[in-house]
């Protein structure tokens, strides 16, 4: 989330289930997606985590590069990479590449054998190709066992099996030089981001509260603005592209209550080279006022925090997903009079809704509006859960 995120695991309804399979089933077995029945990522955040696990209670002090790595304390982790690219033909893509890892356990299970393990993982890859009007998605699952799955510190990476995210620090306080590397039967991408601001510590200098309950709460930081550069391939063409990324690193043992139900969350890149990050987490009571948070990050990379109170966010047009389970708000108004700032957010394809090991619905987006009384532009991506 964030945060969304978000999130998620692998149940995280889905990725429990399989976390169990990881430390008791036969080594040589193979696990499909397709045979996953596909819950609402809401859901996942809706466990409660053991009292073994560590939780996020406190402000604590970030430290890079060893922050860009595995917490292994707490219970569930996601490494989440979105983007709006343009080919040298001027043709638009939108990406999304995540891994997520999720403990079974605090400690790794007393058995003989190199396949044991506490750790599962999880990757989600997503290409929205504008000019097709097509959304192709896939996932990989695997243990953090035999170099399977895993994520280390330096030199920084996180990978599932062929798919990875790997890279070294960047310039200033937080920044990466990522590589990541993704490749499926029916797109791929290799894509180089640079670090163009410093981390921002999202919430309370990096504790992000999500509810009211004690533990209800994430590590979060953002690299809110990274210079993409590379390749996508689909329907066995090689486009070169470039653009802007967007990357969350969060952490949690548990987050949402019994009365918080799914979120929306909304990273948004203006043409003027500042950035936008809101989120809602809706209530189970849908009179209820939601929990809603807001940053604005200038030219800079200096943060200013917007007042709950003052976020408006109004849904304009709703889509119904191909399965017909579900029903979801494709464009959105969001007012914000502490800042004289009224937004358009509307999806750049309404059928960017994946549903695999979770129904979530994640994509690329085109944002308008104004401050002021002068016009704004730029692109985003959005996340919606729990519908």
């Amino acid at each position: 989330m964030n945060s969304r995120s978000v999130t998620i695991v692998a149940s995280l309804a889905g990725l429990a289930v399989f976390g169990i399979w990881i430390w008791t089933s036969n080594p040589d077995k193979t696990v499909h997606s397709a045979n996953v029945q596909s819950p609402p990522l809401g859901n996942v955040l809706q466990e409660s985590a053991e009292n073994e696990f560590e939780q996020a209670l406190d402000v604590r002090r970030f430290e890079f590069p060893r922050d860009h790595g595995p917490h292994l304390g707490f219970q569930t982790e996601w490494w989440y990479f979105t983007g709006n690219l343009t080919s040298s033909e001027n043709e638009r893509f939108g990406f999304q590449f995540t891994i997520f890892r999720r403990a079974t356990a605090r400690e790794k299970p007393k058995l003989d054998s190199d396949w044991a393990t506490n750790q599962a993982y999880l990757a989600h890859v997503a290409l929205t190709d504008l000019q097709t009007q097509e959304y192709f998605f896939d996932e990989k699952y695997s243990r953090g066992a035999l170099d399977l799955a895993g994520a280390q510190i330096e030199p920084f990476s996180v990978w599932v099996e062929n798919w990875s995210v790997t890279g070294s620090e960047g310039e200033c306080e937080g920044c990466l030089n990522l590589r990541i590397n993704a490749q499926s039967e029916s797109f791929s991408f290799d894509l180089e981001l640079i670090s163009l601001k410093p981390a921002v510590f999202q919430g309370d200098l990096g504790l992000s509260r999500k509810g009211e309950a004690k533990g209800s709460a994430s590590y979060y930081y953002s690299l809110t603005r990274l210079k993409t550069t590379g390749s996508v391939t689909v329907s066995g063409q090689t486009k070169h592209v470039s653009g802007a990324s967007w990357m969350d690193h969060e952490w949690f043992s548990s987050i949402l209550g019994e009365n918080e139900v799914g979120w929306d969350w909304f990273a948004l890149q203006l043409d003027d080279y500042r950035e936008l990050m809101f989120f809602q987490i809706r209530r189970r009571d849908p009179a209820a006022q939601p929990i809603q948070y807001g940053v604005m990050i200038d030219e800079r990379g200096s943060t200013q925090p917007i007042a709950p109170q003052s976020i408006r966010f109004t849904p304009q047009r709703w889509w119904t997903s191909i399965s017909g389970e579900s029903r979801y708000p494709v464009q959105w108004q969001i007012e914000v009079p502490q800042l004289d700032l009224m937004l358009n957010v509307e999806a750049a394809l309404d059928a960017q809704e994946r549903n695999d090991s979770f129904r979530y619905w994640e994509g690329a987006v085109v944002v308008s509006g104004t401050e002021d009384d002068r016009q704004l532009s730029g692109r985003g991506y959005l996340e919606m859960t729990a519908y």
